[in-house]
């Protein structure tokens, strides 16, 4: 008998972002799939969106430096804490084509610039920060909403006609 396939491998599902989609309740955050009608198919196809990515200090390597540089004064267990909840806030669960379509998208402001500029306690930092992320996640939003209009148009068109008339591509 063959062991079963260790689940935990799926970093994108049951590592990292578990905790993500968990709080998310499954929907991604961009376009509302999921959800109450989350099957495993959808599901399987989730991600962990950043709503400042990579590329503006949004992942939880750099979200550590800053921290650090920000709060000399904390110890090592506190900022990890600090670090972690401003993760946290920054992010939410994706559908494999709304993670695709804010990809490459690029803030006004800078994860490293929001820990830095941020006034107060650590709590109140994180607070001002997941303010400022909302008007952000809502660009996106809408910039998703926008292209699944033309996306579905084409799919109706496009795609669906093709399959109809039994067409198909060549591997």
């Amino acid at each position: 008998m063959t062991a079963p396939y260790n689940y935990k491998q799926c970093q994108s599902l049951f590592g990292y972002s578990f905790d993500v989609h968990i709080r998310s309740s499954g929907t991604c955050q961009l376009c509302g799939c999921g959800g109450e009608n989350l099957t495993f198919d959808l599901w399987r196809q989730m991600t962990v969106e950043h709503i400042i990515g990579k590329s503006q200090g949004g992942y939880l390597k750099e979200i550590r430096l800053v921290v650090a540089e920000r709060f000399p004064d904390l110890d090592s267990v506190e900022r990890e804490f600090l670090s972690k909840e401003i993760d946290a806030v920054n992010t939410v669960t994706a559908c494999s084509f709304c993670n695709s379509t804010t990809s490459r998208d690029s803030n006004t402001i800078s994860m490293s610039d929001l820990i830095r500029t941020s006034m107060g306690s650590p709590s109140e930092v994180v607070s001002q920060i997941a303010s400022a992320l909302q008007p952000i996640l809502e660009r996106k939003r809408s910039d998703v909403q926008w292209k699944l209009e033309s996306v579905r148009k084409a799919y109706e068109a496009n795609f669906l006609s093709a399959l109809s008339a039994g067409e198909r591509v060549a591997s």
